[in-house]
């Protein structure tokens, strides 16, 4: 069974031969594992950029899962040492987070959509590395992940705390940054539909430590109908629906399911029952996720680590559905003798499933 038909089976509650697993790490953390582990660069240059860098990697994780950007690979441009500004004309500030940052300038001010530049969808650039990522990962589950899918652009552009008060003061202005922000994904998803993916991945943050960022009518009104018709567009064009949502967002659970939600990430265990919800939504939803990067990966003993997995892979035997997983990309405090840890108690579980 191959990376892809397992992770297939087991997000549709069917049965594999083991549990699929990932693992993913920011930049920073796996440029530093590929050099202590020896591993060598492969090469693939998509517009100045080497998009096999950290192929290596993935094949020594085993992973099985393979996230390709919808965005063209040179369309974050650094404006000054350390200031990014994206395709959409926001500037990020990524002296401290090497990966994301954060947005230092809001476009909107004036709330005047006239003058935002929003991309092209369809530009041909964005859709320049997908042809050698996906041949490189054809046996894995190929996903186009749609990062800052609604309401993470919408702040990144308008601000957060202007867009936290548009909700009550300027409601007309958020539906109509929303629709347009959830036209651009429309569109851009239709067009995916010309290479052999297999789910789109949308990550939008909603929550923190102790649950939403706005209250669940706000997230209702505002969030959910886009989402409803972004889930129905990539479920007519035949791929899963993950989503990436940081913090407790538990209480909209039972909307995401209802609108066609198939697999739920992060699943952090600081912040979620995991076994409460599991078995709340046993045959209704999987998860991809559920090992903690802020207590256990980093903070724990390797045996401490082995023994965390060991219970997620109990649970996705138990209840099934989930991709035992970091819940997050890996930042640059986890210890590789951790790592080491955790994948190699994912591989054993091979060996039981081969002697059941």
């Amino acid at each position: 069974m191959t990376e892809k038909e397992r992770v297939r089976r087991h997000i549709n509650f069917e049965k594999t031969d083991s549990i699929p697993w990932q693992i993913n790490c920011t930049s920073e953390l796996a440029g530093r594992y590929m050099r202590e582990l020896g591993l060598e660069e492969k090469q693939c240059t998509v517009r100045g950029k080497n998009v096999y860098r950290f192929t290596p990697l993935d094949d020594y994780f085993g992973n099985h899962l393979a996230l390709l950007r919808n965005r063209a690979v040179d369309s974050v441009q650094e404006i000054r040492p350390g200031f990014f500004r994206d395709e959409w004309g926001v500037v990020w500030d990524r002296r401290i987070d090497k990966d994301i940052g954060n947005p230092i300038c809001e476009l909107l001010d004036d709330m005047d959509l006239s003058k935002l530049e929003v991309p092209d969808p369809l530009d041909p650039r964005r859709f320049a590395h997908f042809e050698p990522l996906i041949r490189a990962h054809a046996h894995r589950h190929i996903i186009v992940k749609f990062s800052y899918s609604l309401f993470e652009r919408a702040w990144a552009i308008r601000g957060m705390q202007n867009l936290m008060m548009d909700f009550i003061q300027n409601p007309s202005f958020v539906h109509d940054l929303f629709s347009l922000i959830t036209e651009f994904n429309l569109t851009l998803l239709r067009h995916c539909g010309t290479y052999p993916i297999d789910a789109v991945y949308f990550s939008d943050d909603w929550g923190g430590q102790r649950g939403l960022l706005m209250s669940p009518d706000t997230w209702r009104t505002f969030i959910k109908p886009c989402l409803e018709r972004m889930y129905a567009q990539a479920h007519s064009q035949g791929y899963d629906v993950f989503i990436h949502s940081c913090g407790n967002i538990s209480v909209l659970l039972d909307d995401l399911v209802e609108i066609g939600l198939n697999v739920f990430n992060p699943f952090q265990p600081e912040v979620m029952d995991i076994e409460e919800v599991m078995e709340r939504f046993a045959g209704r939803l999987a998860y991809y996720g559920s090992i903690s990067i802020q207590q256990t990966l980093p903070f724990g003993t390797p045996e401490v680590v082995r023994k965390e997995v060991r219970h997620r892979l109990e649970l996705a035997r138990r209840y099934g559905g989930l991709i035992p997983s970091p819940s997050h990309d890996m930042p640059p405090d986890i210890p590789l003798e951790n790592t080491r840890a955790m994948l190699e108690t994912l591989r054993s579980q091979e060996a039981v499933f081969r002697s059941a």
